[in-house]
């Protein structure tokens, strides 16, 4: 039998249903724009959990809570989805090269020699298309594309290097690949993307850490590109810390762990792109919001230190914590004190009374 609870609902409609849950709009010409632009499902229901709870088995808002802070929400793991697409594809042109070298090194650079199967170890996995078998079939798909610089290569060199195979593979497909190395490589490539005196692991440790933070760095790369829920995210990819550090350690699940991990590697670019990003929409959210500094403390498992700063713009004596509010193209800094002094007062839309 078909469910027809569900209904269409213009976005005029839905303000009236949040303001009779509990929700704060006073801006119902802002609110309705961003319902329009962002979606009723992708905005409120993905966000109004921490400002929720269940009364008489129907959702209502927690007193005080207001559309711009669900709006906020959003706004922080918009921000923290797009930094992490960026550095997945940062570090996965990185691990690319660097496994290249790798191959290169120990197989040459003909494909017919790295491409062997007797090279590397055929581990049964539960998932078929990511047996070795499959993974090279990948890859000699990608040799025979017309795909250029391959093609290239192919027709003025008759080889295709490692270095320009992989950059046509997918993140996946060179994830799994790095897991059916020989122990020799592995601890090769491993050699290269960590510095074990500083790390003070064994070269069977450092191995299981390459290999579990690929496989955890492709599953957020996975999850943004489907747009998913990124803040609170729980990766089920599994970190064998227990096997990886000689002291017991128990690095925090979530956006935490993914950091923690980063921030190991040699190659720094992608950790400080998420550490700044991070901190950067943290920090604006909690200016707006400090009832939030708590939740957001717990899920992202960071110290948040309350900085007193606001932003202003030339042409008026408003001050705010959103930077972009109202459509601020030229927002400056200030100290809120400084602000004060100066005679600046605050924006009703963005600075919560």
């Amino acid at each position: 039998m078909a469910n027809n609870s569900i209904s269409y609902t213009t976005p005029a409609q839905q303000i009236q249903k949040l303001k009779q849950q509990g929700l704060i709009i006073q801006d119902e010409d802002f609110a309705e724009t961003q319902l329009r632009s962002c979606g009723y499902s992708n905005l409120i229901k993905s966000y109004r959990e921490p400002y929720t709870f269940l009364q008489d088995g129907k959702k209502v808002y927690r007193s005080g809570v207001r559309f711009e802070q669900i709006y906020s929400l959003y706004l922080l793991d918009n921000s923290l989805r797009s930094s992490v697409m960026a550095a997945m594809l940062d570090l996965e042109e990185h691990i690319k090269e660097v496994t290249a070298d790798v191959i290169a090194s120990s197989f040459g650079v003909d494909p017919n020699n790295y491409l062997k199967f007797t090279n590397y170890r055929d581990k049964k996995k539960s998932n078929s298309k990511f047996s070795l078998k499959k993974i090279l079939d990948k890859m000699q798909d990608a040799l025979n594309s017309d795909k250029e610089p391959i093609h290239h290569y192919r027709t003025t060199y008759q080889l295709v290097p490692p270095w320009i195979l992989f950059k046509s593979v997918y993140f996946s497909t060179i994830t799994n690949f790095i897991d059916r190395l020989k122990p020799r490589e592995q601890a090769a490539l491993a050699m290269q993307l960590y510095n074990s005196a500083e790390l003070k692991l064994s070269q069977d440790a450092l191995r299981k850490l390459m290999v579990d933070t690929l496989f955890i760095c492709q599953e957020y790369r996975n999850l943004v590109a489907h747009g998913g829920r990124t803040y609170n995210y729980i990766c089920s990819s599994n970190l064998r810390a227990a096997e990886i550090f000689p002291k017991p350690i128990s690095p925090a699940s979530g956006f935490s762990q993914l950091l923690f991990l980063l921030s190991m590697l040699n190659y720094r670019r992608p950790f400080e792109r998420l550490e700044k990003i991070l901190q950067e929409e943290v920090d604006r959210h909690c200016k707006m919001f400090p009832g939030d500094v708590t939740y957001l403390g717990q899920v992202l498992n960071v110290n948040i230190v309350q900085q007193s700063i606001v932003f202003v713009s030339g042409k008026s004596k408003k001050y705010h914590h959103n930077p972009h509010c109202s459509g601020i193209m030229d927002a400056q800094e200030m100290i809120f004190e400084q602000a004060i002094e100066r005679g600046y007062v605050p924006c009703k839309r963005c600075v919560e009374q």
